[in-house]
């Protein structure tokens, strides 16, 4: 357990980092809003494939070799950025950084349910935890970095370490033994075994309905928070408020923090009705979300902000995962998990790119829709059945 969560730490790092640093960068490069929505918008519709493809090709080719292309994408994604100061190529890089995020947020889930599947919503939330934490020390790191080195050695020097903790996955981590035996490709050596493989099964593919219901709800929240989580959050606090971005860079770091901290610890005390806990958890972060933009000093409105995350997606997060994996069934689990989670990310081709056209009338107004979006998601979980204590253990 201990290489995995190392692994998910160095590599909230690297995406922390990324992701509070690219905004200004593109800033600096004076990229317009609308632009940025499209960079965000285009790299996310990768993201619906790859949800989809990476819990499929991991149920035979394994979950620690996909799983590691998402820390080898990261480190790829870093090192390069700085060096290509042209919308195309961050188009191509914001897609390399999606595509690690969603393999691994993907596999991740099923890594871990085949290792510890009596434990799993406990060890999901701490890995989980220390990614979300991790991600915040990567946006402390990014902004401190960024004062004294400036982009291009920040990005680099991160992007390094992130590669170097792939190597040390890929040689010394092992995955669980039952699925190993799975892996039917892994030990053919004949390429014309790939002709096999179902490549157009996932558009066949039928849901239950459980699942279909957490499919609305999550697609409703990669709408709803792309569109205050993308770009907008380090821009909407820099120029509402005219500070610094070593000062962004703290409330981005404690945004991190107040997800992966307190996950940490509700993945133990999450035991209470899960159809509950998420439908309560996400209509309270949509609500603080959108509240948000009412103080009109920067302090007030920070802390306001990050309770969306401290008792909002801290409690719907590891209720929906375990939920999501109750009702994924076994012989299709990796696609069953990629489908719900693709269709979250498809909400994050159309969240960025609304972001973008209303913020150019006021930097407050992706942070109302965002929360009065995320709000919606709640309404399809309130068709689920929710499992029992005894359905969960067994």
């Amino acid at each position: 357990m201990f290489l995995l969560i190392l692994a998910s730490a160095i590599f909230g790092l690297g995406i922390g980092l990324y992701d509070f640093l690219l905004p200004f960068f593109l800033d600096d490069l004076n990229i317009s809003y609308g632009n940025m929505g499209i960079i965000f918008s285009f790299s996310a519709l990768l993201l619906f494939f790859i949800r989809i493809y990476a819990g499929h090709i991991s149920d035979t080719f394994g979950r620690k070799h996909i799983f590691g292309l998402s820390l080898f994408f990261c480190g790829i994604t870093n090192l390069f950025t700085p060096f290509f100061p042209f919308i195309g190529p961050q188009i191509f890089l914001k897609s390399l950084r999606e595509a690690s995020l969603a393999i691994k947020e993907t596999v991740q889930q099923l890594l871990i349910f085949d290792r510890w599947k009596k434990s799993f919503r406990i060890v999901v939330a701490w890995v989980a935890g220390f990614d979300a934490t991790f991600q915040g020390v990567g946006t402390i790191v990014g902004g401190v970095l960024l004062a004294a080195l400036g982009y291009k050695h920040t990005f680099m020097y991160v992007g390094l370490l992130v590669l170097l903790i792939y190597a040390l996955f890929s040689f010394k981590f092992r995955e669980a033994s039952s699925q190993v035996e799975n892996q039917k490709f892994l030990k053919r050596v004949n390429f014309a075994d790939l002709k096999a493989f179902p490549w157009a099964s996932p558009f066949r593919h039928r849901l239950s309905y459980p699942l279909f219901l957490l499919n609305i709800s999550g697609f409703l929240l990669g709408v709803g928070i792309s569109m205050s989580h993308s770009f907008i959050a380090p821009l909407f606090f820099y120029h509402k408020f005219s500070i610094s971005p070593v000062v962004v860079s703290v409330i981005i770091a404690f945004h991190r923090l107040s997800l992966g901290l307190p996950m940490i610890i509700t993945g133990k005390v999450v035991k209470w009705n899960l159809k509950w806990t998420t439908i309560i958890a996400i209509l309270i972060q949509g609500i603080f979300t959108s509240i948000a933009i009412i103080p009109k000093y920067f302090l007030t409105a920070s802390i306001v902000w990050l309770l969306h995350d401290i008792i909002g997606a801290s409690f719907w997060v590891p209720a929906r995962n375990t939920l999501i994996q109750h009702y994924s069934r076994d012989k299709s689990r990796g696609l069953d998990v990629g489908m719900v989670l693709a269709w979250q990310a498809l909400g994050w081709i159309f969240g960025p790119l609304i972001a973008g056209f209303v913020s150019q009338y006021s930097i407050d107004y992706p942070f109302l829709l965002s929360g009065i979006v995320v709000a919606l998601a709640a309404i399809p979980i309130f068709w689920l059945k929710s499992p029992t204590q005894e359905q969960l253990s067994a």
